[in-house]
C-alpha cells in the first residue's frame, strides 16, 4: 500500500510526534495522556481537538484517536505490534513535522510529556484522580469543558 494512498491531518501528524519523541508502551497509554491533556487544556488552546472520550474501569478510549491509530497503521507509518514508528513513518513524520509549530495544543502535549519525562506510565495512574474521569459512570462519554 503506497504511502500517499491516505490523506492524514495534524491529528495524525500530533500522534507520529508524540510516538516518535515518548515512549507510549500501549495504546491505551496514548489515549488517557490525550485526556490529560485535552482536559487541563483551556478550551481556546484546543479549537479543531474534539476528541470524545468514553471512561473504562480504569482508562478512557476515543474512536477517533484509535481511528488515527487504524490509519497510520495501514498506511505502514507505524510497526503493527507495537507503538513505534516504521522507518517510513519517521521519514513522513521529519517531511511534516513542521506543520505543528503553529498550534498550540501539539506544544501543550509536548511540555506535558515532558513532564512525565520518561515515566509515561503515571499517566495510567493519574488519570484515576482526574475529577472529570471520577465524577463520570462506566461506559459513558466524558464531557469536556467547552469554550
Amino acid at each position: 500500500m503506497s504511502l500517499y494512498s491516505f490523506t492524514y491531518t495534524l491529528h495524525h501528524v500530533l500522534l507520529l510526534k508524540l510516538i516518535a519523541n515518548f515512549p507510549f508502551d500501549r495504546a491505551r497509554t496514548l489515549h488517557n495522556f490525550l485526556f490529560l491533556a485535552a482536559a487541563n487544556t483551556p478550551a481556546a488552546e484546543r479549537i479543531g481537538i474534539n476528541y470524545e472520550f468514553y471512561r473504562g474501569a480504569a482508562s478512557v478510549y476515543s474512536f477517533e484517536i484509535q481511528g488515527f491509530l487504524t490509519d497510520l497503521k495501514r498506511g505502514a507509518l507505524l510497526q503493527t505490534d507495537t507503538l513505534a514508528l516504521t522507518k517510513e513513518g519517521r521519514d513522513f513524520y521529519y517531511q511534516v513535522a513542521s506543520l505543528l509549530r503553529y498550534e498550540r495544543f501539539p506544544a501543550y502535549c509536548m511540555n506535558l510529556a515532558a513532564q512525565y519525562q520518561h515515566n509515561l506510565w503515571r499517566v495510567n495512574h493519574e488519570i484515576i484522580f482526574h475529577p472529570l474521569f471520577r465524577k463520570c459512570k462506566v461506559g459513558r462519554k466524558i464531557s469536556l469543558p467547552a469554550l
